[in-house]
């Protein structure tokens, strides 16, 4: 079951939850019991294939050479 997170309309707090994909948007505040209720954006990070294990995200942009593939170049990126 995947993790959401919510925020309360009615009392603000906010809370993760483990719920079914089906009953997702029908939930009810965890703190005050109220269903106004909004599933929140989660954050979330993965490990590409073929990178160390343990490899953290400033890990994935060591390589990267500092262009912003702006064509020419002249766009004033680093």
């Amino acid at each position: 079951m995947p993790l959401y997170e919510y925020r309360c309309g009615d009392c603000k707090s906010r809370f993760e939850l483990l719920v079914s994909h089906e009953r997702a948007d029908q939930v009810a505040c965890a703190q005050c019991g109220s269903e106004n209720v909004r599933r929140l954006l989660s954050v979330f990070a993965t490990q590409r294939v073929g990178a160390a294990a343990g490899a953290g995200l400033e890990d994935f942009s060591a390589g990267v050479g500092g262009s912003c593939s702006c064509g020419g170049g002249s766009c004033g990126c680093h």
